[in-house]
């Protein structure tokens, strides 16, 4: 009980400064992972949040609905979508405004 009570306690910012502090290597890709789920689940998402997903099949996380450049390539869904069984995606979180471009974070 005591750790879920300090679990509920972290705010999104705690939990997303340690996604931050985890390891390149161990955010990269997740293979085997359950239909859906991200390595790090973060509250405070709103009406707003999206998962956006790039041509090369990663995913991630957004706090904001942000209008992408052209040259992006990616897809926008809403918060609760998951990939179907089988699909070629990988989730890759990254904090602030950007989106993932080959294996290069792009900020705008």
């Amino acid at each position: 009980m005591k750790s879920f009570v300090l679990i509920s306690a972290l705010s999104a910012t705690a939990m997303l400064g340690m996604a931050v502090a985890t390891p390149a290597a161990a955010q990269a890709t997740v293979t085997g992972a359950p239909k859906g789920t991200a390595p790090v689940t973060v509250e405070g998402y709103g009406p707003s949040s999206v998962i956006v997903c790039n041509a090369a099949g990663y995913c991630w996380h957004s706090m904001e609905r942000y209008d992408y450049p052209p040259d992006a390539s990616v897809e926008i869904h809403p918060y609760g979508w998951q990939w179907d069984n089988g699909a070629n995606y990988a989730w890759r979180e990254h904090p602030g405004r950007g989106y993932w471009q080959g294996d290069e974070w792009r900020v705008f």
